[in-house]
């Protein structure tokens, strides 16, 4: 004698993915997984020649003033924040947590950025330093507010040592660079990686019952992620409510229609996220590792679109009953597990989905930097 049982995979195959919109959606359907491109890294000014002791030993860098686009199609002002290491040409260059870049002092670094240039606000920041000028000679304010905010980043994470008698190559650069570099030393105070929008859930307690998947609790530092009801099933609350939105904390299941083998999709509506500055980016080869070489920071501040995708999966199979005299229990016919481990094995589908998620958020850019700093 044969039973009907239903299993619940709960987010089978991609678990929670995360859909880009705009242009960041186009390039993305043209890269391999996990290496979602942003575009190119491109050297937008030779900026100013620095003079200085790298290590005991003279050196002459140039503050390339150097700009990425992230992922949206525009370009942002970022800056190396690895003097001793070579830059890299014509390779990819994807985002990296800070726990992953090998550089000291980057909560005083992403100070210096706050405070410094950002690609915009060099008139603004020289005022403020009080450094302003109605005659900047063979350089512009710009090349001046780049130069010492670089040069103030490499002394964090480099020990790069600025010359004091000799800063750079430009009587006017002598003067500002030094002295806005020590005014942003000075008045900088650490601060901490900014967040990325992420939307994870707890699957510990979810079960199968009925046709009802769930419950599951929303994890996510996001306000708000509105949807509409999936075809096929429906999003609910604790009382068996319908739910319209989902946020952080907020417990819900899925039902689907009829006990039958069928998969939905969450899709939740479009939100904007603003990618504050401090996203840090590193060469890469072509499988997508680390390669040695210059490491990148953000410098400004952006706003991004987004929505998310959460697939769930049920799935029917005739399975035997335990003798004619007892009630069928439902079990897996090849394990034979209960449908609590079930349970457990799509949760396990479930966080590797995340992961999924997290590496299509990394962003890889084609760098062309004309000459080496």
């Amino acid at each position: 004698m044969m039973t009907k049982a239903l299993k619940g995979t709960m987010a089978a195959a991609a678990g929670v993915a995360l859909g880009l919109t705009g242009v960041t959606a186009a390039q993305a359907q043209d890269e391999e997984a996990g290496i979602l491109a942003a575009g190119d890294v491109v050297i937008e000014d030779p900026g100013i020649r620095l003079n200085g002791k790298l290590d005991g030993l003279d050196k002459k860098p140039h503050a390339n003033m150097i700009a990425l686009d992230p992922g949206d199609g525009e370009y942002r002002t970022v800056y190396c924040i690895q003097l001793g290491v070579p830059l890299k040409k014509d390779n990819a260059h994807e985002e990296r947590p800070w726990e992953e870049i090998p550089v000291e002092d980057l909560p005083m670094v992403l100070g210096v950025l706050t405070l410094g240039y950002d690609g915009t606000n060099a008139g603004e920041l020289l005022e403020e330093a009080g450094l302003a000028s109605d005659d900047y000679g063979d350089v512009t304010q710009e090349q001046l507010a780049y130069a010492a905010t670089q040069s103030a980043i490499w002394s964090l994470t480099d020990g790069w040592d600025l010359s004091t008698s000799d800063p750079t190559e430009d009587d006017v650069a002598d003067e500002i660079v030094p002295a806005l570099q020590e005014w942003l030393l000075a008045n900088a105070v650490p601060v901490e990686e900014p967040e990325e929008p992420f939307f994870d859930y707890d699957d510990t307690d979810a079960k199968v019952e009925g046709s009802t998947v769930g419950p599951f609790t929303v994890d996510t530092n996001i306000d708000s992620l509105s949807f509409e009801q999936p075809e096929g099933a429906t999003v609910i609350d604790e009382n068996g409510e319908e739910l319209t939105a989902l946020a952080d904390g907020q417990v819900f299941s899925v039902k689907f229609d009829k006990a039958e083998t069928a998969s939905v999709t969450i899709v939740t509506d479009t939100v904007e996220w603003t990618t504050q500055a401090g996203r840090t980016f590193v060469p890469v080869d072509a499988e997508g590792a680390n390669v040695e070489g210059q490491r990148l920071i953000l410098a400004e501040e952006f706003t991004e679109e987004f929505y998310y995708e959460i697939p769930f999966e049920i799935v029917v199979e005739e399975v035997p009953s335990q003798s004619p005299s007892e009630s069928p229990k439902p079990q897996l016919p090849v394990t034979g597990s209960s449908l609590t481990t079930v349970a457990t094995v799509g949760g396990a589908v479930l966080l590797a989905g995340v992961a999924a998620m997290v590496l299509m958020r990394r962003r890889a850019a084609r760098a062309d930097w004309g000459s080496d700093a």
